[in-house]
């Protein structure tokens, strides 16, 4: 017999396997529609699906490169370079999502609006920049090197704010604990 108080309600999820097809679908649709080549195409579908069925292989980062490929391969196109930005890092995400995701699960979705929120602001900050810089090496052909450098000095901008960061939390969690 069971008391009434006995069912549990959660806020709308979603199942585990959503977010692998999800990884999938962006992979394909990425591929097919920025690879040239076919058969780049599909070994990146075939990657997406290994990654969805044993997400610790990372196959789905082999999908992403399968893009890059094709990228490389074509013509220079601001809408094709921010299409490209957008996608891979979708599939970062989703990928990240699917190593922590266990399957036979449910998410809620509030649990993933800060994931949403990331990627949400990282494009705001990317999709001007990828239009910056394709616009500034259609204009100045064979001047690239100062994007190469610009963009080593805001990675290594970036490690130095994150270990400074990472040092403060640290001396703050010897003082408190």
């Amino acid at each position: 017999m069971r008391a009434q108080n006995d069912t549990l309600q959660t806020a709308p999820a979603v199942s585990w396997i959503a977010v692998r097809i999800a990884l999938v679908a962006v992979v394909a649709v990425g591929t097919f529609v920025l690879n040239p080549l076919v058969g780049w195409q599909w070994v990146a579908v075939i990657l997406a699906v290994t990654a969805a069925v044993l997400p610790q292989t990372f196959a789905a980062w082999g999908g992403a490169a399968c893009i890059v490929i094709g990228m490389l391969l074509s013509e220079p196109d601001v809408g094709r370079a921010m299409l490209a930005v957008l996608v891979v890092h979708a599939i970062h995400i989703l990928t990240s999502l699917t190593l922590v995701i266990p399957g036979g699960t449910r998410v809620v979705l509030a649990a993933l609006r800060p994931t949403a929120i990331r990627f949400v602001l990282v494009q705001a900050i990317a999709q001007p920049l990828t239009i910056a810089v394709m616009l500034g090496v259609d204009g100045i052909r064979g001047t690239a090197p100062w994007a190469i450098v610009a963009g080593g000095v805001a990675v290594a901008a970036a490690a130095v704010l994150l270990l400074r960061s990472a040092g403060r939390s640290a001396t703050a969690d010897r003082r408190g604990g």
